[in-house]
């Protein structure tokens, strides 16, 4: 069966990172679905492209739908999805799409490459075994998303960045927040810290170009992770000096060497 939709994802800032097997993808189909023809009409012509573009979006997704997909079985027209920037489907109705072609045995595949949640989550550092995308920032759900036990990450505009920040730091407690803006271009910035310190910052240094905010789980009690070591510093505060015994539970526990000494001693004097 032939390939008749392909999704294909588009640099999210530095026009170097589209693929080569985008660019081909492009070439081959007969009709590109789209958010924002100029936005696509640029990137086709920094690959020599010129195509049919159609606009494909959350407020005309059932009228082109049908249209779609009779071209495809009647006239077999090859399509392609693009998202403005990044990998379409990742807050966008492009699901919807996939589905018809689900729905009426039609054949698609993906073209993999940029995607500014995934690049948003490597670039803060914060923990990624775990993490959930919650599209653009709702304030509205930030108490249902403040229970979740895992990294969250969310798209914000810079005009309401500090504000957003605010609500972040009343909703959730003992979190790190990295705010990441610019990804893959000249101004690429990784700010990482609690809510104060980023409010102060973005104070002094307003925000500028796409944000994604990188939440991460609740930290644990420094208080109950001294307490779980517990039973080795029992089993090693005789074997080993307390200074020794302080820089190797500071490394496996990430507590500050100063804290994990103090707690040994407390120990030691029980």
């Amino acid at each position: 069966m032939k390939v008749a939709l392909y999704i294909v994802s588009t640099p999210i800032g530095n026009l170097k990172d589209f693929s080569a097997r985008g660019k081909e993808t492009l070439s081959a189909v007969d009709i590109i679905l789209c958010e924002d023809t100029r936005i696509t009409s640029r990137l086709l012509g920094n690959i020599g492209l010129e195509k049919k573009l159609i606009v494909y979006n959350d407020h005309n997704a059932t009228d082109v739908i049908p249209h779609v997909i009779k071209s495809i079985k009647e006239q077999g027209t090859a399509y392609a999805l693009v998202s403005d920037a990044g990998t379409p489907l990742i807050s966008d109705p492009g699901y919807k799409l996939v589905n018809a072609c689900i729905e009426n045995n039609i054949k698609y595949s993906v073209i993999p490459g940029a995607c500014a949640v995934i690049s948003a989550l490597v670039l803060s550092g914060q923990p990624s075994d775990r993490f959930l995308f919650a599209g653009f920032a709702d304030q509205k759900k930030f108490e249902e998303l403040s229970k979740i036990n895992s990294t969250i990450i969310l798209f914000e505009a810079p005009h309401r960045l500090i504000n957003t920040v605010h609500n972040i730091e009343r909703h959730f407690k003992n979190r790190t927040i990295s705010i990441v803006r610019e990804m893959t271009k000249i101004f690429e910035e990784v700010i990482t810290g609690d809510c104060a310190f980023l409010i102060d910052y973005f104070e002094k240094n307003p925000p500028k170009g796409e944000i994604a905010l990188v939440i991460s789980p609740p930290r644990q009690d420094l208080d109950s992770k001294l307490l779980e070591l517990t039973p080795l510093v029992t089993s090693l505060r005789d074997r080993i000096s307390t200074k020794e015994l302080s820089e190797i539970l500071s490394k496996f526990s990430g507590i500050s060497k100063n804290r994990v000494y103090n707690f040994i001693q407390e120990r030691k004097n029980d």
